[in-house]
């Protein structure tokens, strides 16, 4: 057994503790990879951590591009620690590298939990305890899983400079203490509360109160001098801009009250069985919990599966260690009639009740949901799965991504993929309800890529976030302003170019027409019936595709129809009708009119010559699966028609 000299290792020589640290970093740093190779990784906020990153590299400080435009992080969250990346991004030019290195920073972490645990404690089973609570509380591991954060980075941090305040070793302490507050503004709050609690029970005033001194001073210099030094022209202060961004609607807590309460449970519910004893220490993780959980900021910030409770845990794993230690003391003070409580077994206790609560409430493998797959977890290709369409995305960006000096825009889930560029805005901001945003992004941007058949989504109730409609109304946008045309397509993967020239321009049109005009169908898709086609081929692998279409009984009530062409028997050539789609959508129709469109498409290069089918059919877009179109998502009553066989040079 290890004797106490052994605290002071930089590695504790045990093998379970790192079994599990590797287990930790391996987990999280492959899950991390994997939601962005399966384009689950989002802009918010893996691609403007990414983007800042590199632009470091380029000379800049931190600058990413907001929804409306560039600016430095360091008149935000001021997070510094972001430098000490750049030279990741030089070497390996993708997010990968910030999500390993973050993963690897966060499972060592364990170590001084570890120590601390068995200086205290003079035990390895307990310094195992402390330890695998660090590695699987709940919000942690969320923390971790959530893409790129300072909040994230800090955790460790912190929790080195526990161990060496628990040391008395200031000089590392300091180091720690710095570098936990270079991860974001508010992580003097933390540190703060270090130095109140070493003032007000550590025994140690001085140093307590220089590090109290030190945090507030970094932090009032930060939020109200570099802040503002680097915040863009605006009639409001940064510092006012901050906290309206944050706290600007309090009078709506009433309405979310419950949940918040039920997250404040899970944040430290489970380890709170022999965490109530170290109390002191809750305290200092109180004030930054209680911000979280007061935030009525974008989306719902106060829910656990954030990364905003991260700099919580150490606190939390410090409680319990104080609070097996009382245990520990108070067991050997006799008293009378009483039978003395064993610490360690309470412990272990914990412990359990923490992996268990991790196992249940944490969207990884050690969860059963994880394998099912539901809409959003797990191996769903809206999580950790990767999916046939995102090797598409991968060639479709690989071939369109234009120079990095070029200003674009991008679809949500494939901007992070073309992050290393000076400007990079989104096709639409999740506070966007659809369509009024863009306008005023397209006169500073060269390039737009939009995705006609976005297939992140999340079914809510009745509500589904994402779907295939989600940038219909910025793509119809795009398709009528005469300054952009559509220049490339793909398995509903679009580029638009400014002033592209017209002979590279694929058209789409749609009007009501008296008569069809086209080869007579009468094929039926549900309401809808199939009046006339023709697939005419032009150059090379370009065709021009013509529909008239007509309503013989009303439509179902609902968002619009999807339109979809494809060649029978080929994935990842899947033609979303535009004109009919996102230009005079079926929510416009009436009975007896007569709608034609005509759209241009260029057939994949990867795809072998020879003759196939053209097929049509439509879909419903509220289906949860309408990603996929396939039979789960066809119009009732409905079936894919083929139209025509063509023949592929």
């Amino acid at each position: 057994m290890p004797t106490l000299s052994t605290t002071d290792r930089a590695l504790p020589r045990d093998p379970l503790l790192l079994a599990a640290m590797l287990l930790v970093a391996a987990t999280g740093a492959a899950l991390g990879v994997l939601k962005y190779r399966g384009y689950n990784s989002g802009m918010l906020d893996l691609g403007a951590m990414t983007q800042a990153i590199f632009s470091v590299l380029r000379g800049q400080p931190l600058v990413t591009t907001s929804t409306s435009v560039n600016f430095s992080r360091l008149a935000g969250h001021v997070e510094l620690i972001y430098v000490a990346f750049a030279p990741l991004l030089a070497l390996w030019p993708s997010p990968e590298p910030l999500l390993i290195a973050q993963a690897v920073l966060v499972a060592l972490g364990a170590i001084p939990a570890y120590r601390i645990a068995l200086r205290r404690l003079d035990s390895v089973t307990a310094a195992r305890c402390a330890a695998l609570i660090y590695l699987f509380y709940p919000v942690a591991q969320t923390a971790l899983l959530f893409e790129f954060h300072g909040d994230t980075l800090a955790m460790p941090l912190l929790m080195f400079a526990l161990d060496a305040a628990d040391r008395r070793a200031w000089r590392p302490f300091a180091m720690w203490a710095l570098l936990a507050v270079l991860c974001k503004v508010y992580l003097v709050v933390p540190v703060a509360a270090i130095g109140a609690y070493l003032f007000l029970w550590g025994g140690e005033r001085k140093a307590g109160l220089i590090t109290g001194l030190a945090a507030v001073s970094y932090g009032l210099v930060v939020f109200f001098g570099v802040r503002e030094l680097f915040a863009p022209p605006s009639n409001a202060s940064a510092a006012q801009v901050y906290v309206d961004h944050y706290f600007g609607e309090l009078e709506t807590l009433g309405s979310t009250l419950a949940p918040r309460l039920l997250n404040l449970v899970i944040v430290f519910g489970p380890a709170s069985f022999i965490a109530w004893r170290g109390w002191r220490w809750l305290l200092c993780g109180m004030p930054l919990a209680a911000a979280v959980l007061l935030s009525t900021g974008p989306g719902q910030g106060y829910h656990y599966d954030y990364h905003h409770y991260a700099t919580v845990v150490p606190f939390i794993v410090m409680a319990v260690i104080d609070g097996a230690d009382r245990a520990r003391v108070r067991a050997l003070i006799p008293t009378p009639n009483a039978r003395p409580r064993r610490w360690l077994p309470d412990l272990i206790f914990t412990t359990l009740i923490v992996l268990l609560a991790c196992v249940l409430l944490v969207d990884q493998p050690l969860n059963p949901r994880f394998w099912r797959a539901a809409p959003g977890q797990g191996l769903d290709s809206s999580a950790y799965g990767r999916t046939d369409r995102d090797a598409v995305k991968d060639r479709f960006l690989a071939a369109h991504a234009p120079p990095a000096d070029a200003p674009i825009a991008a679809s949500m889930f494939l901007a992070p993929h073309l992050a290393n560029r000076d400007v990079l805005f989104v096709v639409r901001s999740p506070d966007d309800p659809g369509g009024q945003r863009l306008p005023t992004l397209l006169p500073q941007v060269n390039d737009v890529f939009a995705d006609a058949l976005f297939d992140w989504r999340l079914p809510s109730g009745a509500q589904l976030f994402g779907g295939t409609t989600y940038e219909a109304a910025e793509i119809a946008t795009l398709l009528r302003d005469p300054a952009f045309g559509l220049v490339a397509a793909q398995d509903g993967l679009l580029l638009f170019q400014r002033d592209a020239p017209v002979a590279e321009r694929l058209r789409s049109e749609v009007a009501v027409v008296p008569t069809a005009n086209l080869p007579a169908r009468a094929d039926y898709f549900g309401p809808i019936k199939l009046v006339g086609a023709a697939i005419t081929p032009l150059s090379g692998r370009r065709y021009s595709a013509s529909f008239a279409w007509t309503v013989t009984s009303p439509l179902p009530a609902g968002p619009r129809l999807l339109p979809v062409s494809n060649l029978e028997g080929v994935a990842g050539a899947r033609m979303p009708h535009l004109p009919t789609f996102v230009l005079l959508p079926t929510d416009m129709w009436r009975e007896g009119q007569i709608i034609r469109e005509t759209f241009e498409v260029t057939l994949p290069p990867e795809l072998p010559p020879g003759r196939y089918n053209w097929q049509v059919a439509w879909y419903d877009p509220s289906h949860p699966e309408a990603y996929a179109t396939d039979a789960r998502s066809l119009l009732p009553g409905s079936a894919p028609v083929t139209v025509a066989e063509i023949e592929v040079p």
